[in-house]
């Protein structure tokens, strides 16, 4: 059933937030959970130190096109593809809708169709995403400020500071991409993402994970959020203050040398 005014939170913020984690959405997770785990945040403005190690910020943008969200009583990634078996759609876009995360909380997703998911209790939550990512952000060190340029590298130069675009495929190497391990995060939940071509269909090899076009993740909630009558809205926010700039330290003891992504955690809510 379609209904877009009993769900339509969705399009504006969260409410009443359940935490969850989809920190495999992203190139090499191995690299996101290490992250998440353990890397410090990067220093604020006006640090006068040299840079020592690998650290996270929060990005000014970070854009991501989502074409489909939903819930699912279990995995929708447990077998060899996605599959929504046991999943309802809570949203979806034929063309996709790009989402900057860091200001969905106040803008959210403006276009597409969203669903009243039956009521039920549902353990699982997905989304299926472009492979393509744009992130941009600066850190500071040695009394300068560092800007992400458009081929991700560092510079000092104000006027090269714009929006690096990132494709997954490109980023993991073939190495693994089309089949990240599953992995729990703590407080998180355990989850898991595929590279899919426009019709999900999981890439296998070198060749189809280079042509990937989509992503789908998959995570088991840490609470699963039971629907109910009474149920009137829910909604969705992403974390990504302090993790979602990846910033890579080049062994010198100088300044950064690259951008990376960091972790996006997505927090379902209903109300």
């Amino acid at each position: 059933m379609n209904s877009n005014s009993l769900f339509s939170s969705l399009l504006k913020g969260a409410l009443g937030l359940v935490g969850i984690g989809i920190a495999s959405l992203i190139p090499n997770p191995q690299k996101a959970i290490a992250a998440w785990g353990g890397h410090p945040t990067c220093p604020a403005e006006g640090n006068s130190n040299a840079m020592t190690a690998v650290c996270l910020a929060t990005p000014e943008i970070m854009e991501i096109k989502f074409y489909e969200l939903g819930f699912c009583t279990s995995s929708s990634l447990a077998g060899n593809n996605f599959s929504r078996a046991t999943c309802e759609k809570a949203w979806e876009s034929s063309a996709g809708e790009i989402v900057d995360l860091a200001t969905f909380a106040s803008k959210g997703l403006s276009t597409g169709t969203t669903y009243k998911v039956p009521n039920g209790t549902y353990s699982h939550g997905y989304a299926v995403v472009s492979n393509l990512m744009g992130l941009k952000g600066r850190v500071y060190f040695n009394d300068k400020t560092y800007y992400t340029t458009s081929n991700s590298t560092a510079s000092d130069n104000v006027n090269n500071f714009t929006k690096a675009n990132f494709d997954l495929a490109g980023l993991a190497g073939g190495n693994g991409c089309w089949d990240s391990p599953s992995t729990t995060t703590a407080g998180y939940g355990t989850t898991k993402a595929y590279l899919t071509n426009d019709s999900l269909v999981t890439a296998t090899d070198n060749n189809s994970c280079d042509a990937a076009t989509r992503m789908v993740g998959d995570v088991q909630l840490a609470t699963p959020i039971t629907i109910t009558s009474e149920v009137q809205s829910y909604g969705l926010t992403w974390q990504i203050t302090d993790i979602g700039l990846w910033v890579t330290y080049p062994g010198n003891g100088n300044a950064p040398s690259e951008f990376g992504m960091g972790p996006f955690l997505p927090k379902f809510g209903i109300e």
